[in-house]
């Protein structure tokens, strides 16, 4: 493995070392991170995640004008545009879209249902936000550390507030409210911590995920001073995953899901998990 340790720490890789260190020295690795392969739910979250930054950028889609916009049409736009990941540059073609939902008419199935996605989501949604960033790169220094990531939406609530928003495109959480959310999830503190440091007019910063599918929305407002606090956590956690030198697989419920199942360790204790329930006969 060519595991090392980032310079810059993203929630998403800091969330994997709070369910899998396993997964994060993965994720840190530069010639099994070049294996990952695209799958039809990452496809359709960046899809959802392109209609939306459109949808919402005042220079493509005025803000009297958003209500009546042919969804079906942004997201076949944004379809048929998916950049690659990577340094190979170009779309994703019809054949290799094929390989990633299996079939054309799988592929179909996936595209109706994030148009109803989307459709959902914004017959309840405020259409009147006017955002300060969409889909913007920030990071901030975070005692010797430097934390980024790429913040969906940050919206000024008002002259000393702001509004730093995700979202998501999976089911609802188990937990139901925030506080219960963020014990395990790192990404929103993270994200409310950069956003803080890149607006230092903002006082108040209401910190949440939207959930796309459902309209449905978690959120959590705090000040200045209780961000150092959740600031200490997040650097707490970081110092955690440098100095752990072993980095072994948690087994835990969504192995079943994780793209480096097939080189981890555990891979037996996994497959022992998984083990399907024998058929009748009848």
């Amino acid at each position: 493995m060519a595991y090392i340790f980032p310079k810059k720490i993203f929630p998403n890789n800091l969330n994997s070392y709070l369910l899998c260190p396993f997964k994060f020295k993965c994720q840190n690795d530069r010639e099994i991170k070049a294996e990952f392969i695209e799958s039809p739910q990452t496809f359709v979250g960046k899809v959802v995640h392109m209609v939306l930054r459109n949808l919402f950028d005042i220079e493509k889609v005025l803000v009297n004008k958003r209500g009546s916009q042919d969804l079906a049409t942004m997201v076949r736009y944004a379809w048929a545009r998916m950049p690659k990941n990577g340094k190979n540059k170009g779309y994703w073609g019809k054949e290799d879209r094929r390989k990633v939902f299996g079939s054309e008419e799988q592929e179909r199935a996936f595209g109706l249902n994030t148009i109803s996605m989307i459709s959902n989501y914004i017959s309840s949604a405020n259409l009147s936000a006017t955002p300060m960033f969409l889909e913007d790169w920030m990071e901030c220094s975070a005692g010797k550390f430097t934390i980024a990531g790429r913040v969906d939406r940050v919206d000024q609530d008002s002259k000393s507030s702001i509004s730093v928003w995700d979202y998501k495109t999976g089911k609802l959480p188990f937990y139901k409210s925030m506080e219960k959310i963020i014990e395990k999830d790192i990404q929103i503190p993270m994200y409310a911590v950069i956003s803080s440091k890149n607006n230092l007019f903002a006082k108040k910063i209401r910190a949440g995920f939207i959930y796309v599918k459902y309209s449905k929305v978690y959120e959590i407002v705090w000040s200045r001073d209780e961000l150092k606090e959740v600031e200490e956590k997040i650097i707490s956690i970081i110092k955690e995953a440098q100095n752990d030198k072993a980095l072994l697989p948690r087994v835990n419920s969504l192995c079943g899901w994780c793209q480096y199942k097939d080189i981890c360790p555990a891979k037996k204790s996994i497959e022992e998990k998984e083990k399907k329930v024998e058929d009748v006969s009848w």
